[in-house]
């Protein structure tokens, strides 16, 4: 598996504007003021109780699907 490449059709895009050490309002403001809704959100980042808590809340506010993957967790995209 390791040492072989694999083509895959993706393309980068660029976050102008988003830190990545946002706190939980930048985050939801982020989320609502896009253009397009994403299909899901993945948080990766922080201690377990408070990503618990944004995830909570931005089921709550915004009506999204959130995952908070565990540790060595894989997610398909």
């Amino acid at each position: 598996m390791f040492g072989r490449e694999i083509q895959v059709k993706a393309r980068v895009e660029t976050l102008d504007g988003l830190s990545a050490h946002a706190d939980r309002g930048e985050i939801l403001s982020w989320l609502s003021k896009g253009g397009v809704r994403p299909g899901r959100v993945h948080l990766v980042h922080g201690e377990p109780d408070a990503r618990d808590a944004l995830a909570a809340r931005i089921r709550e506010t915004l009506k999204l699907d959130v995952n908070c993957p565990s540790y060595l967790e894989k997610v398909e995209l």
